[in-house]
């Protein structure tokens, strides 16, 4: 069935005006949208496509976002939002009628189409989260799903993946006989005396903070290393090169890995999705090798190690990742755990109706901090 899709999206990008009366529709059946979803875009194809001055705003930011590219997404983005009374309407409909132009290229690269019906599923997703946030429907998360409809972006199983340049402010080292990893802190980072990135949910720390220095003689890495609770440690170590190979640093070729929502984030789920990475990317681009996966995600926030028991899915996540320092807060946790919008000023009053919300709300109400946390699994 998933195979079907690449022949119907194909022959739809190649069927002409995707603004006609009940092409739209077909886009959605093609990979499988929710019926309320296809309706609310149905809807909102024909009401654009009746109107010339709409109809003609659609086609032009389709153009410039998924054919022309000339201009940076992200500012076609804001335009887009930004047109006439309803831009999140127009702006799920464009996107929704790129997707045969996605499909397209999925034919041409020998692409698997059941990973395009898959990964699309995020625009029916984020739909559905804009009209809970605000009571219609519409697209707001642009930039985000630019990369899944330019197929930048995969969804493999439970996991999305895309390349990016290693973002992570530290340097692995793998022993060449054991296969231990030592990761040692990049140079210039200030951190707190409790090893976190000094600003870390707001928190400086003028009298214990400290900066980060790393050196190598060609025969030394020395360095301020990270544990695996990912924090900094203030006592330098030394690496003999000999015996402990560099692994990843900043820079290198990198898998980012994301987190949908939707299933359960089991262990067994997630070791499924990156075995298909690695077999996705081999098969695919066998140009693009990559160095590791690497995670950015309050899923990460070192807190939870602490605060959840081991069994638990969250906590089993972050064991496939050696953890580092965020600069981050608990905006992402809030949003997450209890919903849009959330503020931490009224958790200690919110309702818990789920064990995780319960553990979150009575951490901060005491006191505590949570931040998101990054880390990385070398392949």
């Amino acid at each position: 069935m998933d195979e079907q899709a690449i022949t119907d999206l194909t022959t739809l990008n190649e069927a002409g005006d995707w603004l006609e009366r009940g092409m739209m529709a077909r886009i959605c059946a093609a990979v499988r949208f929710p019926a309320e979803v296809t309706g609310a875009l149905s809807e909102a194809a024909e009401r654009i496509g009746s109107d010339a001055e709409s109809a003609g705003a659609a086609r032009r930011f389709r153009h410039a976002l998924f054919l022309e590219r000339g201009q940076a997404p992200e500012t076609a983005n804001r335009e887009l939002l930004a047109f006439g009374a309803d831009g999140a309407a127009l702006a799920a409909v464009v996107y929704a009628g790129a997707i045969p132009l996605l499909g397209a290229s999925y034919r041409r690269l020998g692409l698997p189409a059941g990973v395009l019906v898959d990964t699309v599923q995020d625009v029916a997703l984020w739909m559905e989260v804009h009209r809970k946030r605000h009571g219609r429907w519409g697209l707001s998360e642009l930039d985000w799903l630019h990369q899944h409809l330019s197929g930048e972006l995969f969804r493999l199983g439970r996991l999305q993946f895309h390349y990016i340049a290693n973002p992570l402010e530290a340097k692995a080292f793998r022993h060449g006989k054991t296969g231990e990893v030592a990761v040692l802190s990049e140079a210039g980072i200030r951190y707190r005396a409790d090893g976190q990135l000094d600003g870390t949910c707001g928190v400086h720390d003028p009298e214990g903070a400290w900066e980060s220095a790393y050196s190598f003689d060609g025969r030394h890495h020395e360095g301020h290393p990270i544990s695996e609770a990912g924090a900094a440690g203030r006592l330098p170590i030394r690496l003999d090169a000999d015996e402990w190979e560099l692994a990843l640093e900043k820079g290198d070729p990198v898998l980012n890995v994301h987190v949908p929502e939707g299933d359960r984030l089991s262990p067994e789920a997630c070791r499924d999705s990156y075995a298909n990475a690695l077999r996705f990317t081999a098969a695919h681009y066998p140009d693009k090798p990559f160095r590791a996966f690497v995670c950015q995600s309050w899923l990460l926030a070192p807190q939870f190690r602490e605060l959840l028991p081991a069994s638990s899915n969250i906590v089993r996540f972050q064991r496939d990742y050696r953890l580092l320092p965020n600069s981050s807060d608990e905006s992402q946790t809030l949003e997450r755990v209890f919903g849009y919008g959330t503020r931490l000023a009224v958790v200690p009053a919110a309702q818990a109706h789920t064990s995780l919300q319960r553990i979150v709300r009575d951490h901060l109400a005491g006191g505590g901090r949570i931040h998101n946390g990054g880390g990385f699994r070398l392949v």
